[in-house]
């Protein structure tokens, strides 16, 4: 039997025989498109070169490529698990023609592959096609497939896209009949029935000949191309003879973990298949995500890792792994796929921390959340809802109470559902929806880059791009640009662009983009900010101000400018200028970014990682991978290593190195980047000495560290749970802020009526004295509102036996209002206490009920709801204590007045 690496390696080997050039993955983060949250197919990474965008030194590709689909249009969570086929993550191998071979070749691949090295028997196989793709049947027939076992589907099946836009094309899938006899039927192909499946897909041809816009409309690809895929996990299970992905040894090992873990039977994991299943998928992408840079969050891709962990983590519960047990699971997936994919061995150490620090943050906050989610269940379960979904059988959930459980325990809205589902519960998740939306504390997704995921305006500057060169204005490779040795270059003015149309000339006070034959601005990208400067004519007879410089497409240099005098032309001489200091000090902070992670990595571990930066001249941003904050002998260190750098004056070099090269040598790669074969690397460090600093890198830098002159740390601190960032200014920021800062201690000092050297004991003076005073006035504040409670007990009345108080008081806070509520108890061992008060310019309320009175129908949670509705508030708690806050405070002495009322209906 072929394990899976084998299997792997068939495939590649096979495709490198025949002319592909065998592509890593890329990373499930994909690199500059914001119209997909993860990589889920394999053409993701060759997305440009389909369109036309991006020009490659191969035509013919082939890949492993690792793939989420857990989101958008490809969303298969819900059926892990319960399904023998579906995951999460998973892998999907690939070959791709970029303009070079289409339909013939690509179908006689397939067949080579699945036959001579698979050994797969043709009877077996069903090959369906595009409704109206005649050409497709008539290939498939001269290749030897007899017409009966061709199928013809719609767009649903064989018409594919990767999203709502971007390439696509008709397809022809590959199904294989796994099962014996008669059931070799062409009713099973395209079958939906997950628990009756005989015949399986395992391989789909995709035949790229359009793009989609935004507006639907399919558009001719520059070239035609094959983009295939076939998974991974499915063509293991098939050459294993397993009856489902999971019987792979992609699989077992992780789930005989797990088993181990739980000290479950062989009977028990088969009887308890959906847990073992929901793990093993689970921890596989977490592991991936996490090694590809992706930390849990609540916001976008950090919420999907977060939601997964913790899904894998409540199954976990069903089978009685109430402590941490992922990380060590994480070891069994890091121990099978780490031949292949080395950076989940690099990052084991990260990828394993973050998986158990996860687990330990959320253990109490699970049980918490599904304790609460059971209460809301058991409490709709005593009313007749009289409403249905899907199922008229099945009750519903609010979706503002599934919100709550979100934004109260950290519940996601998977784990709801699947509770709910086991219930008989449907999530009314419009009604979801509209309360997350509604909640100021919901992060919003921030869209960034001039560019950036719009392939419309993208393919227009491709257009531009290809007639200047078509006429001659620019050469085959594009602009020449250099940004990195002169500042000032004699140029051409070669397009002139108004709001992305095409125009001969501009005039003053209007906002063009401007085409240079050649330039010396450095592009925004990298985290490092574009140059700014001016382009003026040689003529003397107009100006330009450059704001701001892009590449939209590769070869490309977009100048964002603003017209200060005369009237620039196409075709006019010119001189651009790089504004030379705002340069210097965006160098200056660029090269202290690749010492100061250097420094990180020394001092805190190789677990760090670059996370983001942003490179600006008055100051840098670093992100980075880290647990917990650093401490104040860790940031002295930190500071004192990136000072100590600087001062040694390293020389630094940059040049141009063969990238597997110059990974094994050390240096280090943003992971959301896509790189090419031959990259630029950028070394810090004595000559003939280990680099003290190695990163591809395509910014601009100092010549020696020493030109920095020195660096502060201004600030540090969390951006999600394992990140952290860092501030840090340079050079004349140095300057500025310690000029800023003294001025400000002297104006302190002044104000306190202290010598400088002395304002921090004069400040420990003044802050001990106001702590007195406070403390002084909090108990006057409670005395007196202790006087106004006795003279309130006064009003306690008897209500069907009960001893009541419903007071409006003096409070300044909410404890206040509780510590009342037990002071009754101390007077009244049995009773009811409604307290209210205004507090913060809202109304509170505190109700206080005796134990015993519980067993009569008292319940203080249920008298504050409604009380609080009255002051348009809500509230809960336990059936002896809750509390509610509410808008109007207007309405709080009509709210207290139901007390009575309420408590005589209660134990009536």
């Amino acid at each position: 039997m072929k394990l899976s690496n084998e299997i792997r390696s068939t495939f590649l080997n096979y495709f490198g025989r025949n002319g592909h050039e065998i592509v890593a993955s890329s990373s499930l983060v994909p690199h500059g498109d914001k119209s997909i949250l993860f990589t889920n197919a394999g053409m993701n990474q060759f997305k440009n070169a389909f369109l036309g965008l991006e020009k490659r030194s191969y035509v013919r590709a082939a890949t492993a490529q690792k793939v989420m689909r857990v989101s958008g249009k490809h969303n298969d969570l819900e059926n892990v698990g319960p399904s023998k086929r579906h995951h999460t993550f998973f892998e999907m191998l690939g070959n791709f023609s970029f303009g070079d071979y289409f339909k013939p070749d690509a179908m006689r691949f397939a067949l080579e592959l699945l036959e001579g090295e698979y050994g797969l028997e043709r009877e077996r196989m069903w090959f369906t096609i595009y409704k109206n793709d005649d050409e497709a049947e008539a290939l498939w027939q001269k290749v030897g497939i007899k017409p009966s076992r061709i199928l013809r589907f719609g767009e649903k099946d064989n018409f594919w896209s990767m999203g709502p836009t971007g390439p696509c094309g008709p397809n022809s899938e590959i199904h294989y009949f796994m099962g014996k006899g008669v059931d070799n039927d062409a009713k099973w192909v395209n079958n939906d029935d997950d628990l009756n499946e005989t015949t399986v897909e395992i391989w789909n041809l995709v035949f790229m000949q359009f793009n989609r816009t935004e507006d639907g409309v399919l558009h001719p690809l520059p070239q035609t191309g094959v983009d295939t895929g076939m998974g991974f996990e499915r063509l293991c299970r098939l050459l294993q003879g397993g009856e489902n992905n999971y019987d792979s040894d992609l699989f077992t090992d992780i789930m005989l973990h797990t088993q181990a873990l739980a000290g479950q039977t062989d009977a028990q994991r088969r009887d308890n298949y959906v847990p073992y299943r929901v793990i093993a998928d689970h921890v596989r992408a977490a592991s991936f995500l996490i090694g590809d840079g992706v930390l849990p969050g609540n916001v976008g891709r950090n919420y999907i890792l977060r939601m997964i962990m913790r899904r894998a983590m409540r199954y976990g519960q069903k089978l009685g792994l109430n402590d941490p047990f992922l990380y060590k699971v994480s070891e069994t997936v890091i121990a099978k796929m780490g031949d292949y994919y080395g950076d989940l061995r690099t990052r084991r150490d990260h990828i394993l921390s973050t998986i158990h620090g996860e687990e330990e943050r959320f253990a109490r906050a699970l049980d918490t959340g599904l304790t609460k989610l059971d209460e809301v269940i058991d409490g709709l379960k005593t009313k007749d809802q009289g409403l249905a979904i899907a199922n008229p059988q099945s009750l519903v959930l609010p979706g503002p109470d599934a919100f709550r459980l979100y934004e109260s325990y950290g519940l996601p809205l998977e784990i709801t559902r699947d509770v709910a589902r086991e219930r008989g519960f449907e999530i009314d998740e419009a009604g979801y929806v509209a309360a997350r939306e509604a909640s100021k504390e919901v992060a919003r997704k921030a869209s960034s880059g001039k560019f950036v995921g719009n392939f419309d305006t993208a393919r227009a500057y491709a257009e531009t791009f290809e007639t200047l060169k078509s006429t001659g204005k620019l050469p085959e490779s594009g602009v020449t640009h250099n940004p990195y040795d002169a500042l000032t270059v004699s140029t051409t003015v070669v397009g002139i662009l108004r709001d992305g149309e095409a125009t001969a000339t501009a005039v003053v006070g209007e906002k063009v983009d401007v085409i240079l034959a050649a330039s010396p601005f450095y592009a925004d990208s990298g985290g490092q900010v574009s140059d700014t400067g001016e382009i003026h004519s040689t003529a003397g007879t107009w100006q330009l101000k450059v704001i701001g410089v892009s590449k939209p497409v590769a070869g490309l240099i977009v100048h964002e400018c603003e017209v200060l005098a005369g009237e620039p032309c196409v075709d006019d001489a010119c001189n651009a200028q790089v504004e030379v200091l705002r340069r210097g000090h965006i160098a200056r902070n660029h090269t202290a970014t690749h010492l100061l992670q250097s420094a990180l990595r020394s001092i805190l571990g190789t677990h760090v990682q670059q996370q983001g930066s942003a490179v600006s001249p008055d100051r840098l941003r670093f992100d980075f991978s880290h647990p917990t904050g650093l401490t104040a002998d860790e940031l002295e260190a930190v500071g004192d290593m990136l000072n100590d750098s600087i001062y040694v004056n390293m020389p630094v070099s940059w040049g141009q190195e063969n990238y597997k090269d110059a990974i094994a040598s050390g240096a280090m790669a943003f992971f959301s980047d896509k790189y090419g074969d031959v990259v630029r690397v950028v070394r810090i460090g004595q000559i003939g000495e280990p680099s003290f600093s190695a990163e591809l890198c395509g910014g601009t830098h100092v010549s020696r560290t020493g030109d920095i002159g020195g660096a502060l740390i201004v600030s540090e601190g969390a951006v999600a749970a394992g990140i952290r960032r860092i501030e840090v200014v340079t050079g004349h920021g140095v300057v500025d802020l310690a000029r800023k800062q003294t001025a400000q201690l002297a104006q302190v000092a002044q104000a306190l009526r202290a010598p400088v050297d002395q304002t921090v004991e004069a400040v420990r003076k003044l802050s001990s004295q106001l702590s007195e005073t406070q403390k002084a006035l909090e108990k006057a504040q409670r005395e007196l509102a202790r006087a106004h409670f006795e003279a309130a007990l006064a009003n306690v009345m008897q209500v069907n036996g009960v001893n009541v108080l419903s007071a409006r008081v003096s409070a300044e806070n909410a404890d206040l209002l509780r510590e009342m509520s037990e002071w009754f108890g101390k007077k009244y061992a049995s009773g009811v206490c409604v307290l209210g008060a205004v507090v913060a310019d809202k109304a509170a309320l505190v109700v206080g009920v005796s134990p015993d009175l519980n067993k009569r129908g008292l319940d203080a949670g249920k008298l504050i709801r409604e009380i609080a509705a009255v002051v348009d508030g809500r509230g809960g708690g336990k059936p002896t204590l809750a509390q509610a806050a509410g808008k109007d405070v207007s309405k709080l002495d009509a709210a207290l007045a139901l007390t009575a009322g309420l408590v005589g209906k209660m134990t009536a």
